[in-house]
């Protein structure tokens, strides 16, 4: 083959490249454009992140992840599940996103991408109305049993910060909240917000007492490697940050700003 010859089939080659499919994160993104949908991981059972009311999912989890797939352009299709089995399923790729209050911490970070948080909250303890000034914080809960969900971050943050308390495992929210109003646990740790909500529904017969405990900030999570797909998530919040949209998602489902970054 001439110079010339050998000159024109690398050009082909460089161009046949530019137009090929981008691999890893670039395919993950090009397929839920294709699908027209983004399919979304989150547990249902989590008023008011997320919760079946008249056979409808609602909540602000569900309306904010409707108005982010919508910003990308697909539409949100929600498959609910246990928080034990939510990240494996996204890592094996039956889901494309978890939405449903994941903070990023180191050991996921291995296995994950986050994007920039949507909401700004914390780790509140609940009590039983008698118990309100027995329980105060961490330093309390040494031989009492205490209500965590299983594998989650507030499950490390007792196991850290109060080692000798009897930590009791649950697989949901509405089972935790069961076993504190009868008497299986003195108290439960969970969302800040989550906890307000509880205190109102149960007529104050549950309430959030003391500080809280540890901040958290929400991330939508993916499946490692995919840039294209995580910068398109931030972008999208971005602009539902900017355009007002997350405030108003916050007051409707909290009558507060959860969505702000504290100062």
């Amino acid at each position: 083959m001439s110079v010339a010859g050998r000159k024109a089939w690398a050009l082909c080659v460089v161009m046949l490249l530019s137009l090929a499919p981008a691999q890893g994160g670039g395919d993950e993104w090009a397929r839920i454009r294709k699908d027209g949908a983004l399919l979304i991981g989150l547990e249902g059972t989590f008023p008011p992140y997320s919760q079946l009311a008249g056979g409808q999912l609602q909540g602000f989890e569900v309306d904010f992840g409707r108005a982010l797939a919508a910003q990308m352009g697909v539409t949100a299709r929600f498959q609910t599940m246990v928080w034990d089995h939510m990240l494996d399923s996204l890592a094996a790729g039956r889901l494309d996103a978890v939405i449903n209050q994941v903070v990023a911490t180191p050991a996921r970070g291995k296995r994950f991408d986050f994007s920039i948080p949507y909401t700004y909250s914390g780790l509140q303890l609940v009590v039983r109305k008698p118990d309100l000034t027995r329980f105060r914080g961490a330093r309390d809960l040494a031989g009492a049993h205490v209500g965590v969900s299983a594998g989650t971050n507030y499950e490390q943050w007792l196991r850290d910060n109060a080692p000798q308390a009897h930590i009791h495992l649950y697989q949901d929210d509405p089972t935790k909240f069961d076993g504190l109003r009868r008497g299986e646990v003195d108290a439960i740790v969970i969302n800040r917000l989550a906890a307000f909500n509880l205190a109102l529904k149960s007529q104050g017969e549950l309430v959030p007492t003391g500080r809280v405990l540890a901040r958290e900030d929400a991330c939508v999570v993916l499946r490692k490697g995919n840039p294209r797909l995580l910068a398109e998530v931030n972008r999208a919040i971005g602009h539902l940050q900017r355009d007002g949209t997350l405030q108003a998602l916050s007051r409707k489902w909290f009558k507060a700003d959860i969505v702000s970054r504290p100062q």
